[in-house]
């Protein structure tokens, strides 16, 4: 009954577009009711019919509980700990494609081409891409059963907050690689871009987005204007209205050439500064067509819960009005996809970007 009447309070208020889904939850529960020989579990049937129903609006959405909301708000600022990996969805689980240097899954020895199969005994063979940050939910030890070639290990890892950045130099051209596009991010990157216009033999910046999940728009929208005079960053449609955002300073590179690796998971936060950069032809773009996630998303509490969604509220185009979020970011130069190499001499993303820099 708890079940139905929440139910029904959910829906109540809805406009008649909604009555045929009222009908069906309703009917679907009366059949449970009526047939089911055990004593069903409410709060189960709660979750996965709010999940259910939000998926069926935005695959983008998703029901969270308490601690996946507090997730995330730690995650947009910096505060969560974090694994240090990027990864990419494989057929036994995730493929780590990325492990940053000093960070946590550097110290218990994780690997680029390692595939995670179980995380603290959780099988990752079905779970999605955007599910994989909610895995960490405090700062603990986690069991990881990694499949390493043929041969099955198990990892202990304690998540910690190390900055998920690289910096270095190829010669006089900087490479900086961003995974989780964070609040707390956005000073170490104007950190590295100091250190860049600091050195007057600098030639070029690599900006490494390949495998990054995302992150803050506000952090995405400072970095990208890091290098726009005043340019337009992103258009965003509400269901109600339309706003620009443009640059508010100048481009603190002052024009150095940017190239920016992309692939097919680059995603969300990471597209808005790689469609910021291509649509003001401020940077050659590498690799593939990114994700195509990119919207504005809202965190929305159930009223007197802890619990609720996240939701889409804006869709948002490129400089020159064109939807991020729908195909995703076309490159300028079209790589196709390999496994990323350790060294980054014999990495064909760089050494496609290393090839246009100018002769000094």
């Amino acid at each position: 009954m708890n079940f139905f009447l929440f139910t029904l309070l959910l829906l109540v208020g809805c406009s008649s577009k909604y009555q045929d889904l009222h009908q069906s939850l309703d009917e679907t529960l009366a059949i449970v009711d009526e047939l089911y020989p055990e004593e069903p579990n409410i709060q189960k049937m709660r979750i996965a019919m709010l999940q259910g129903l939000i998926h069926g609006v935005d695959q983008c959405a998703s029901y969270l509980n308490d601690s996946q909301i507090k997730f995330l708000l730690e995650s947009a600022d910096g505060s969560k700990p974090k694994l240090g990996i990027n990864v990419a969805k494989h057929k036994d689980g995730f493929e780590i494609k990325k492990v940053f240097e000093k960070s946590a899954a550097d110290v218990a020895g994780l690997k680029v081409g390692d595939v995670i199969c179980e995380f603290d005994g959780q099988p990752l063979k079905e779970l999605a891409l955007e599910r994989f940050p909610l895995l960490i939910k405090e700062k603990k030890i986690y069991k990881l059963l990694v499949l390493r070639s043929s041969n099955k290990l198990i990892k202990e890892i304690i998540p910690d907050n190390s900055p998920s950045i690289e910096f270095k130099w190829f010669d006089n051209v900087a490479y900086l690689k961003l995974d989780f596009i964070s609040n707390d991010c956005v000073n170490q990157v104007k950190n590295y871009l100091i250190k860049i216009n600091s050195n007057p033999k600098s030639a070029a910046l690599i900006l490494d987005l390949r495998d990054s999940p995302g992150g803050s728009f506000n952090a995405a929208m400072e970095i990208a204007e890091q290098f726009l005079d005043g340019h337009p960053i992103v258009e965003m449609q509400k269901k109600y209205s339309f706003s620009k955002y443009a640059a508010s300073g100048k481009d603190v590179l002052n024009k150095l050439p940017i190239f920016v690796l992309q692939n097919s998971n680059t995603f969300s936060a990471a597209e808005i500064i790689s469609a910021a950069l291509k649509g003001n032809k401020r940077a050659k773009i590498i690799g593939q067509n990114s994700g195509g996630s990119a919207t504005a998303k809202h965190v929305v509490n159930y009223p007197n819960r802890t619990d609720g969604l996240i939701i889409p509220i804006a869709l948002l185009n490129d400089p020159n009005g064109k939807r991020i979020g729908k195909n995703g970011v076309e490159p300028d130069i079209l790589i196709e996809e390999t496994k990323v190499q350790k060294s980054k001499q014999r990495d064909p993303y760089i050494f496609e970007a290393l090839r246009f820099v100018p002769n000094e």
